[in-house]
């Protein structure tokens, strides 16, 4: 039975890095708010067309072929999609293809999303009842196997509901509280914001450890600015419920700025030219998607200044990326023979 499924990236506007496990515990709470676009990730599970199992990714070109599940490599080049498949454990024959509309590396959770995609096509094929905690949990324990730190859940959310969320990390328990979006405030985020990437990739491993270590090891300057980013994000939270656009803007920008405290390397020279000529043209606060180091930026500009800023972005070296909100979240369906 062939399987296709899909799941969107995300945008970030506030408290990523609280999402990482044990670190929201020794912060008492985090918040996160994203919401979901319609850059997505594909799957296509197809059977009986090879002896094994072949994993091909159609964006980045890479394919690993294996006779048996013990011979998928879990770290090598596909090592995500690998290690889904082997926990599942389907039956020989079974090829798996994905592709990411977003640029790799680009900070939008892409991989994540794929994740969360190919989970629940492997759930569907092995004709599973959809479990989202679970799939939401596997998921982040797979990564965490790929990158060898603790990492966060914030993208598998999105991912799989789709819209805009406010995602509390609590003791015992996650919780989703998907944000209202009016038609008329859908309308003026979108003019306001624009998804531009920088043309370097990111690494958000690196980054965020340093976060955590910093954290774990008491430096006010790291523990100041995480619980400054975690009051930012309940206050975006409240701008959103009160479609105070202007007092959302501003907070991202707060936010960023408190972001940049955490560690080094989240603002590379070619992110620093395209925010720089972003303001310059009229932008009224930018911060980097996901961890930084490079992927992409949202900036948000006044009313006017959509189509200056947006060429200021191209000037300076950044590729703005076409999106919108996503609302439906994960799909997962049977797919016609060949596709």
């Amino acid at each position: 039975m062939p399987v296709w499924s899909r799941a969107p990236s995300r945008i970030d506007l506030a408290g990523g890095t609280l999402d990482i496990w044990p670190l929201y515990l020794l912060m008492e709470h985090g918040l996160t708010v994203n919401i979901a676009v319609t850059l997505h990730s594909q799957v296509w599970l197809r059977t009986g067309e090879n002896p094994g199992y072949r994993l091909v990714s159609e964006d980045t070109g890479l394919e690993v072929r294996a006779d048996s599940l013990a011979d998928l490599d879990r770290s090598g080049p596909l090592a995500l999609v690998a290690r889904a498949v082997r926990h599942f454990a389907p039956a020989p024959g079974l090829t798996v293809v994905t592709r990411n509309d977003a640029p790799r590396g680009s900070g939008l959770g892409a991989s994540s999303s794929l994740l969360a995609a190919l989970l629940a096509a492997l759930q569907r094929l092995a004709d599973r009842p959809p479990a989202t905690n679970e799939l939401i949990n596997l998921a982040a324990d797979l990564e965490a196997q790929v990158v060898r730190i603790p990492t966060g859940k914030q993208d598998y959310y999105a991912a799989v509901y789709g819209g805009a969320n406010a995602i509390w990390f609590e003791a015992g328990r996650n919780r989703i509280e998907n944000l209202p979006l009016t038609e008329s405030f859908a309308r003026q985020l979108r003019t306001s914001m624009i998804l531009a990437y920088a043309g370097e990739p990111h690494d958000s491993a690196p980054t965020n450890w340093r976060a955590f270590k910093g954290y774990v090891e008491g430096r006010p300057e790291v523990v100041s600015a995480l619980d400054r980013i975690r009051d930012i994000a309940e206050r975006v939270r409240e701008a959103w419920l009160a479609e105070d656009l202007e007092l959302l803007v501003h907070l991202v920008g707060e936010e960023w700025r408190s972001r940049v405290r955490l560690a080094r390397g989240l603002v590379t020279p070619r992110l620093q030219r395209a925010m720089a000529a972003a303001t310059r043209a009229g932008a009224v606060a930018s911060k980097v998607c996901g961890a930084g180091g490079g992927g992409c930026l949202v900036t948000f500009v006044r009313e006017g200044r959509r189509e200056a800023v947006t060429q200021a972005l191209r000037q300076a070296g950044a590729q703005p990326l076409d999106f919108e909100i996503d609302t439906e979240g994960l799909v997962v369906r049977e797919a016609s023979p060949g596709a």
